[in-house]
């Protein structure tokens, strides 16, 4: 399976050694303003499947994928998986859990 789950301290600890990590936000727009784990981009599970194409040049690259509580970014994960992706990390406990740094 591609698609890992992992916690706070392990998601800080691949954000801290990967440089290539993209960090996708999948909450909605008005929740990501309001705080973000840092340099994540914000794709909304609501819109995914038609701003897939977007992801596309990432499809090589490690992904952790986010949310609040951590119901839609498995979701998310789910259908990249189905896409092609094979280097998911879902982030268990989403943002609420997350002790890294925020925005």
């Amino acid at each position: 399976m591609s698609i890992k789950s992992i916690n706070s301290n392990q998601a800080e600890k691949l954000i801290k050694n990967n440089k290539e990590l993209v960090i996708l936000d999948v909450r909605r727009t008005n929740e990501f303003k309001e705080s973000r784990i840092l340099n994540s981009i914000n794709i909304p599970l609501e819109e995914i499947e038609w701003e897939v194409e977007e992801l596309e040049e990432y499809k090589d690259k490690p992904i952790l994928v986010y949310c609040k509580v951590g119901v839609r970014s498995s979701m998310a994960c789910a259908f990249l998986e189905e896409e092609g992706f094979d280097n998911l990390y879902n982030l268990r406990g989403g943002i609420l859990d997350f002790n890294g740094e925020i925005e």
